[in-house]
């Protein structure tokens, strides 16, 4: 009789106290415990980031993350954040395999976290607009330039003579981003080596 109390109570108990948490996105615990679980722990993967001083006194947060099954595999993600270091301007993503400019496809764990942190420097000979090549009228595009933009938005561009971050996206090319307060716009790839 004794043992069917004490089950009893435990059982009362039981049903008195409060259910336990789970998962969702509403409660910012289980919202970052999500977030942690849902990043690899195998394989290959780095982060890497930096403060960005532009002209003008804009200041900006270049990052980069890479994850994969093997260094080769990855997936590498370019973003630039604004001052707040939240709010994403701009980002894009490569399989690692067709940015050799940037990535050797033969690095270990080491040697990717350095080609991460080099991904991120401005390869912009100088950082601003004006440094891109003049897109001559009736052209279909500036020398050495493959844009993503009009010409109007471009000769734009670099007439503000505005922040321009430019980092490896190919084999030969460097895409650049041209920078307007908290606006970013992909402007295209340099190709210098042909046109």
């Amino acid at each position: 009789m004794k043992r069917l109390g004490v089950a009893l109570l435990a059982l009362a108990m039981s049903a008195c106290s409060r259910p336990a948490a789970t998962p969702n996105a509403d409660n910012p615990l289980n919202a970052s415990a999500a977030q942690q679980a849902s990043i690899p722990t195998s394989g290959c993967n780095a982060t890497a980031s930096h403060d960005w001083s532009a002209v003008g006194s804009q200041y900006y947060m270049v990052e980069a993350e890479a994850h994969g099954p093997t260094c080769r595999e990855a997936v590498a993600t370019i973003r630039i954040k604004a001052r707040d270091g939240e709010t994403v301007l701009f980002q894009r993503s490569y399989p690692v395999a067709e940015v050799p400019l940037a990535f050797n496809p033969n690095s270990d764990q080491t040697g990717f976290r350095s080609d991460l942190e080099e991904w991120t420097s401005n390869a912009a000979d100088t950082p601003t607009a004006d440094w891109l090549p003049a897109w001559p009228s009736g052209a279909d595009h500036p020398p050495f330039f493959h844009p993503s933009v009009t010409r109007t938005q471009y000769e734009s561009f670099r007439g503000a003579q505005g922040p321009l971050f430019c980092y490896p996206d190919g084999a030969e090319s460097d895409g650049c981003v041209g920078m307007s307060g908290d606006h970013a716009t992909f402007l295209g790839s340099r190709t210098p080596e042909r046109e």
